[in-house]
């Protein structure tokens, strides 16, 4: 069967792509225009973003997708990540090995969040070629200092730990600007924004007797966050301010 009687169209690489599947493959001709329209869209996806020498394409979680919900389950979108940069050798020569990985850590979290992806402690441990703890020791130093850094279990609140909702709650009642909020804690201006805005009513209704069902259904959010980001936050937030605001 061909494609069509026009030798031009059959000899450009969409009509041998086509005449090839419909040939080897027994696909009609509207299935192999349905394929070719795949191919090409993930083709330019994949691999005809511009990327540079010192780049790679590599495929992290997508920040929408929920905590809790297995890698597997998820879905996975490519991000260009920087491995190295002119800076970096001035800040090995200047801080050692060590400050360089956490910079690294840093920048390429912050390369993958600004993409519409997130990584895992796990895949900055495999993207640097270092063990796990290494990359857990960064997230408690820079944790220590009062900074975050945007992997997936930040962002998302996995696993134990304090909420970086309400480190950034905290930074705000404190009355530093949300920019200055936003580079201390790695988080995009609207996330900060959004927080801030259920932290007010998820508090007012708190306050106010409400339960978590409630609550939930007042602001559109699931019963599992309410009960481990908001509340979590809001007592966090709470004890803060007893001890610290006048």
């Amino acid at each position: 069967m061909n494609i069509n009687d026009n030798t031009d169209i059959v000899k450009s690489p969409e009509g041998c792509f086509k005449q090839n599947v419909i040939d080897r493959y027994g696909l009609s001709k509207v299935e192999a225009d349905v394929l070719w329209d795949y191919v090409l869209k993930f083709v330019k996806e994949h691999y005809q973003d511009s990327r540079f020498d010192n780049q790679i394409i590599f495929y992290a979680v997508s920040a929408d997708e929920p905590a809790g919900k297995p890698v597997k389950d998820c879905k996975l979108i490519p991000v260009r990540l920087t491995l190295y940069s002119y800076s970096d050798k001035k800040v090995k020569q200047r801080f050692g090995i060590y400050n360089l990985r956490e910079h690294l850590a840093v920048r390429l979290s912050k390369e993958a969040y600004s993409q519409g992806a997130l990584l895992s402690q796990t895949d900055l441990a495999d993207i640097l070629i270092v063990d796990k703890s290494t990359i857990k020791r960064i997230v408690r130093k820079l944790k220590r200092s009062g900074a975050s850094i945007a992997t997936r279990g930040e962002i998302k609140d996995i696993g134990p730990g304090a909420s970086h909702k309400a480190r950034i709650i905290e930074l705000l009642l404190k009355r530093y600007q949300p920019t200055k909020v936003s580079i201390k804690t790695g988080h995009s201006l609207s996330s900060i924004t959004r927080y801030f805005e259920n932290f007010n009513k998820v508090s007012y209704l708190y306050d106010n007797g409400y339960s978590i069902i409630q609550i939930r259904h007042l602001i559109s959010i699931s019963e599992k966050v309410a009960k481990r980001n908001m509340f979590r936050y809001i007592q966090d937030i709470k004890a803060w301010m007893t001890t610290k605001i006048n």
